[in-house]
């Protein structure tokens, strides 16, 4: 579809555009339905892997070769575990797999250097799983405004990582990170009015690992990312541990208000990382 590009910013704004409203209408049918948990947790990483497709124009062959078509059957494979997790109350095995998968795809995705940079492998695992870990901390949480909290943090973390990439000469990581965003932002649109959305193992292993794996791609491949700007923006799904002493302070208490304010603590990390790769690497913008 981004092949009716007339140029790569009509390309990004197509992606941005498509996923957005096809995940604000897919919202709107399921809650128009009362669909159950788990047809809503399927949402967000359908569309993760829809704005791949969109971004590379193909559903990469089978076995994949090269980093990038790996992404996508990573986070497929991540989806359809978090659904068999859910549909056989399995959630036992979340804690495994939010440290197995990451060092999986690290491994997979930096084959290559696992001989010449294992550290690098190493720390993109442990990052990758403290990252689940965090979320899958937020699943657990009595909050009504929980699973809202988890995908903000989500999408505010895609929003910001790509201008990150895309300075880290990752443009094709621009346009993905951002059309994942913004369905992120139709899909949460709908629980601003009435509370009616799930985040729970599909998202997690689907939406939030398939961001994982593009990191873990850009940090390991490209190995021009910031990583003081990305170490920041992790920052971001620290943001539940503290947020309570500012959100028991709103004067108004409805879950909406309490959302669009955590929204908001969380765009804190996320500026400033955006703006440490800006100063640091604006001079290697790439052409």
């Amino acid at each position: 579809m981004t092949g009716l590009a007339r140029s790569p910013q009509e390309a990004v704004l197509l992606v941005i555009t498509f996923c957005g409203l096809l995940a604000f209408m897919a919202a709107a049918i399921l809650r128009w339905l009362r669909a159950g948990r788990t047809s809503v947790d399927l949402v967000l990483p359908s569309t993760f892997l829809l704005a791949y497709w969109l971004t590379y124009n193909k559903i990469p062959s089978f076995p994949p070769v090269g980093a990038v078509n790996k992404i996508f059957y990573l986070a497929a494979t991540g989806t359809i575990l978090g659904l068999l997790i859910e549909t056989v109350g399995a959630r036992a095995l979340t804690g495994w797999l939010v440290i197995f998968l990451p060092a999986a795809s690290a491994a997979y995705i930096g084959e290559t250097r696992l001989m010449a940079g294992p550290l690098e492998l190493i720390v993109a695992a442990l990052a990758g799983a403290l990252v689940l870990h965090l979320l899958s901390r937020q699943m657990s949480s009595p909050q009504p405004e929980a699973d809202a909290k988890s995908a903000v943090m989500l999408g505010v973390a895609s929003a910001a990582f790509a201008p990150i990439a895309f300075l880290g000469a990752s443009s094709s990581s621009l346009q993905l990170c951002l059309g994942f965003a913004a369905a992120i932002s139709g899909i949460l649109v709908w629980h601003l009015f009435k509370s009616y959305y799930a985040f729970a193992s599909a998202s997690l292993f689907g939406g939030a690992y398939g961001m994982v794996v593009v990191a873990q791609t850009v940090t390991l491949i490209t190995r021009k990312v910031d990583l003081l700007a990305l170490t920041v923006l992790g920052l971001v799904f620290l943001v539940p541990l503290a947020d309570s002493w500012v959100l028991d302070r709103l004067p108004h208490q409805g879950h909406r208000a309490r959302t669009v304010a955590f929204a908001g603590l969380c765009f804190v990390p996320a500026i400033v990382a955006v703006a440490i790769a800006y100063v640091r690497y604006s001079a290697s913008l790439p052409a």
